[in-house]
């Protein structure tokens, strides 16, 4: 690992609302239910890279590049006509539209149902996505389309890429600490097939080797008392399947703009990889993670799963030997690097999901959750079941 130097001085650490304290009574905000969902087809990295190879004929990395990103598998909502012809951003973002929507609406429906409520529950919704808008926007035609109230509140995250839920369950975790009853929704969904690039750029060739599309809807409620998930305690009669939201933290280095971005040009959204972005994230990580668990009386060793986004093998890589990680407790996200890539926003809720399925966490463990972003910006939640 080349050194780099580290350059977080100062991190925001989000103040805990009153009762939220670890062991603190009261009502405290929990992820109720949580889905996934997929667009149209999978294909198999090899299947990937053959439909893209004439891209990268001049080079001979592009092989190396795609078989070293951990990737066996990504789901696509651009099928293989979809490049057949050059094309342009209305063109794109107008398949983002027609795509989302569908998508969008089986995974807040499968979420709502699995928390037994219904659309006109929602108090308030968090969109998330940096692939695709208009107006009126993603947010308006969901929630038009399912029912929803017409006093909802709406909020639309937009252009935060790989970390932008983060910030949706940060204010959904104050709407419903602030306003006792109510219930908020956070959908995460990106597109990001629908911006394939065609230079043969080493850049690009990492980003087409790793990228995909999906979504992840998680609904938050206030659970009442202190006990993890499970143990009876109940919220409008609903017992929260995940995690409660404890405390967060965010950090960004404002001199590192350009080692990651998605710049909108004529042929699509452009995305920038620098190939510096684990050094810098390997060199920040723990003087940003630490006094976070610090302040809630946690050091590493009392967190029994973490969930790093999968931004590719190589950060998670980094990130393992820095922290001192062993392999079970990068499995989760290395499962869904492999499994589907890296979907930016929602893909830190696939790792949540795979925590959830197949770790099982028993009442009391506590999850650090983390992810990165253009900005450089990092952001980290900790919750406990």
């Amino acid at each position: 690992m080349a050194d780099a130097q580290p350059v977080l001085s100062d991190t925001f650490i989000m103040p805990r609302h009153a009762g939220s304290e670890p062991g603190a009574a009261g009502s405290l905000p929990a992820i109720l239910s949580l889905s996934t969902g997929v667009p149209g087809q999978g294909y198999a990295q090899a299947e990937i890279f053959d439909y893209l190879q004439p891209l990268f004929e001049r080079t001979r990395h592009a092989r190396f590049i795609f078989n070293r990103a951990g990737v066996d598998r990504r789901f696509m909502a651009a099928d293989r006509e979809f490049y057949t012809r050059p094309q342009g951003t209305q063109a794109r973002n107008t398949a983002y539209m027609e795509r989302a929507l569908p998508l969008g609406e089986e995974t807040i429906s499968r979420c709502l149902s699995a928390a037994g409520r219904q659309p006109g529950d929602v108090d308030d919704f968090f969109l998330v996505s940096c692939t695709g808008f208009d107006i009126p926007g993603l947010d308006l035609r969901l929630a038009g389309r399912m029912g929803m109230r017409p006093n909802l509140r709406r909020t639309c995250v937009l252009g935060m890429g790989c970390y932008g839920a983060f910030p949706a369950l940060q204010r959904a975790r104050e709407a419903v600490a602030f306003h006792p009853g109510r219930t908020a929704l956070v959908l995460a969904l990106e597109l990001c097939s629908l911006h394939l690039q065609t230079d043969d750029s080493l850049e690009n060739m990492v980003v087409s080797a790793l990228f995909a599309d999906g979504a992840a809807a998680a609904l938050i409620a206030a659970a009442a008392g202190d006990g993890a998930a499970g143990d009876g305690a109940e919220d409008a009669g609903a017992a929260p399947r995940g995690p409660r939201l404890l405390d967060a933290a965010t950090f960004c280095d404002y001199a590192t703009f350009d080692h990651m971005a998605f710049h909108v040009t004529d042929h699509g959204f452009q995305m920038r990889l620098s190939a510096y972005v684990p050094d810098v994230l390997a060199a920040n990580i723990e003087a940003f993670v630490d006094p976070l668990l610090a302040r809630n009386g946690l050091g590493r060793d009392d967190i029994g799963f973490w969930g790093v986004h999968p931004g590719g093998s190589k950060i998670l890589d980094y990130l393992q030997q820095r922290l001192g990680l062993g392999d079970g407790q990068m499995e989760y996200s290395r499962a869904v690097l492999r499994d589907y890539g890296n979907m930016s926003s929602p893909t830190i809720l696939f790792v949540l999901d795979q925590i959830q399925r197949c770790g099982k966490p028993a009442p009391g463990d506590y999850g650090l959750l983390m992810a990165f972003g253009p900005g450089l910006t990092m952001e980290a939640a900790l919750v406990r079941w």
